[in-house]
This record gives structure tokens, C-alpha cells and sequence, in this order.
């Protein structure tokens, strides 16, 4: 038996999050319910996202991240947010290029500034989480982006006046595959229970065995 400590933490049993479900569906419903208190600083930073004519496209990052609203330009992701942390985080990454606009970028806030220089180069980019809890926070967060959006832009990469089509970015298994196509082997044909009348000489009669026995 566990003896009792006056100093112990208590264990609390945390639900896993629907959003790190990979078939899960989230929606604006089903994320209310999930973020409670944080759902009104998803949607501000949405409405934000959004006048800068970057719309959402629900992405599954993998079961550690889960579901996240990521946000592009074509191919180009200008930045994230998870969802399943407390408070919210924004993501920018940074590769090469956007870096060395930001470097010489006299716009970034002194909070977007100091998160871009904290931040250390992990492979080809600079993953910058920048808290969502604020109304600072967000307001950094969105100089990031502000700053990302006038390299893109210096690039060529401009964001296009209406929103994309909705997409959700998971595994379709797409429909089901009639036999015979290919990269689908054919289903097996069960055998017939009862034998089929043989029309002919068996098989093993060929024409030169008939001929020799004189039958032919």
C-alpha cells in the first residue's frame, strides 16, 4: 500500500484530444467544444489571417501536433497554428530567403524581432512559435506573418484575391477498385460446387494420341 505524502502532486488523468484523432473531422462546432475558452482567440486570429487574404486548410501534422489550420499561398505555407496546445501557437517558418528580407525588415515589432532572433535554424528552416494567449501575442504572431507576406512578395508570391476551394489534407482511400484494374490484384472466383459436363474428349486425349489409336 502507498504511503500518503502531504506534499504530493495529485495525478490527473488527461483526455487524449479528438484533434490528435487522425479520423477525426474538426469543424467549427466540433472545435468550440474542444477549445472552450480558447476558441474566441482562433477565430480573432482567423478574422486576421483572413483580411490578409489567407484562408485555412485543415492539415494532419501527425499524432504529437494533430489536426492544425495551416495557411498558403499555392504551394507556399506562410504559417500555422496548433490547436492543441494551451494557449494556441502560431508557427512561421523561415527558410533562407524570407531570413535574409527579415534581417534588413525595419517593420517587424520589437516582439516579432526578438522572437525571429531567439529562434534557432533547425534543418533548411527556423520554426517560430510564437504564443497565442495575448492580445500582444497576436500581435506579434502577425507581424511574423506581416513580415513572411513582403518577402513572398518581393518574390512574387502574392496572395490571391478569393479564398481557395475548402480542402482537408488526409488519407482518402478513394473508391474501391473493380477487379482486374491495376494495383489491385484479382479477387478469386470461388470454385463451382457442382463439376460442369465435359463437351469433348478429356484433355488428355490430344489429337496425336487419338490419331495413334486409330480414331481419328
Amino acid at each position: 500500500m502507498r504511503k500518503y505524502s502531504p506534499n504530493a502532486v495529485p495525478e490527473i488523468a488527461l483526455a487524449k484530444s479528438p484533434l490528435k484523432e487522425k479520423d477525426f473531422v474538426p469543424d467549427d462546432e466540433s472545435l468550440k467544444k474542444i477549445l472552450g475558452n480558447r476558441f474566441a482567440r482562433y477565430k480573432q486570429t482567423l478574422e486576421q489571417l483572413q483580411e490578409r487574404k489567407l484562408y485555412p486548410e485543415m492539415y494532419w501534422y501527425g499524432p504529437s501536433s494533430g489536426w492544425a489550420p495551416r495557411f498558403c499561398i499555392g504551394e507556399v505555407t506562410v504559417c500555422g497554428m496548433y490547436l492543441a496546445q494551451k494557449p494556441l501557437m502560431g508557427l512561421v517558418g523561415v527558410g533562407d530567403k524570407v531570413g535574409a528580407y527579415l534581417d534588413k525588415d525595419d517593420l517587424l515589432s520589437q516582439r516579432a524581432r526578438a522572437l525571429y532572433e531567439m529562434t534557432p535554424k533547425k534543418g533548411p528552416l527556423r520554426w517560430i512559435e510564437a504564443q497565442l494567449g495575448t492580445r500582444g501575442d497576436l500581435q506579434a504572431f502577425l507581424s511574423l506573418v506581416d513580415g513572411k507576406l513582403r518577402a513572398l512578395a518581393s518574390e512574387g508570391v502574392k496572395p490571391s484575391d478569393g479564398p481557395p476551394p475548402p480542402r482537408m489534407r488526409r488519407k482518402d482511400p478513394g473508391p474501391k477498385k473493380t477487379p482486374g484494374k491495376p494495383g489491385r490484384k484479382p479477387s478469386k472466383q470461388p470454385k463451382p460446387k457442382e463439376k460442369p459436363p465435359q463437351i469433348g474428349p478429356p484433355k488428355k486425349f490430344n489429337p496425336t494420341v487419338l490419331t495413334a489409336a486409330g480414331r481419328g
